[in-house]
């Protein structure tokens, strides 16, 4: 069977493109853990971490949140790839994956430091620790002081945070999950990332000007080679 040139430029384009998705299912993973009072921070994380590109989130979620429609709720963010219920328990592919508590109540805290893994939350940093894997406890997450608490209380909190500090357990901001992110930015003098998806937004003319620090992705070279999209 004869194909046409158009044709086959045609199927050239869906393979590239079968080939990126592929791509994105590599991914890591990253489990982002909720505790059992909804809070804002957690869509609030899931909004930012979609810009980096490098993982694929799975929302650890109380099981009467779906009942309470928190579910479709997070499912709509796009990083969103796929939801875990508590009642499914500790899944066994931790060693490569990223823990994330984007909200961090003190009990967490003082029984993980206790070594006590009496709830799910603490059982799962348990786990975690046996697979040897991160564990990340977003610093804007934390409980902060009143100011009113006693300098002895504040200090026996501070202690069991520095001992988790010690477990591995680390205590930063979302940078922290993703220390290698790459943003896009135009006319900035920041890093690109041109890939195949994105490689006809970035030319014209038939001419794709390369920036200092762009990182350009072997398929997206294939792509500009088949629609003659010259890179400079």
């Amino acid at each position: 069977m004869n194909i046409s040139e158009e044709q086959l430029k045609e199927l050239v384009l869906r393979i590239l493109k079968k080939l990126e998705e592929e791509g994105i299912k590599e991914k890591k993973l990253l489990y982002m853990i909720c505790t059992s009072a909804w809070d804002e921070r957690y869509v609030e994380f899931l909004e930012e971490i979609k810009e980096s590109g490098e993982y694929r989130v799975c929302p650890v979620i109380p099981d009467e949140w779906q009942e309470e429609g928190r579910q479709s709720r997070l499912s709509s963010i796009s990083s969103c790839k796929e939801i875990r219920y508590h009642s499914q328990g500790i899944p066994v592919d931790l060693e490569g994956a990223v823990t994330v508590f984007p909200v961090v109540p003190t009990e967490i805290t003082v029984k993980t430091a206790l070594c006590l893994h009496d709830t799910f939350e603490t059982s799962w940093i348990g786990a975690c620790f046996r697979a040897g894997s991160r564990i990340l406890f977003l610093q804007s997450g934390l409980t902060p002081f009143s100011g009113k608490e006693q300098p002895a209380y504040q200090e026996q909190i501070l202690s069991y945070y520095r001992s988790i500090l010690q477990y591995g357990i680390e205590i930063g901001s979302l940078t922290s999950a993703v220390p290698e992110q790459k943003h896009t930015v135009c006319g900035t003098g920041g890093k690109r990332v041109i890939t195949a998806s994105n490689v006809e937004t970035y030319a014209s003319d038939g001419v794709l000007p390369l920036q200092k620090g762009d990182i350009i992705t072997d398929l997206a070279k294939d792509k500009a080679r088949l629609l003659n999209i010259v890179l400079q």
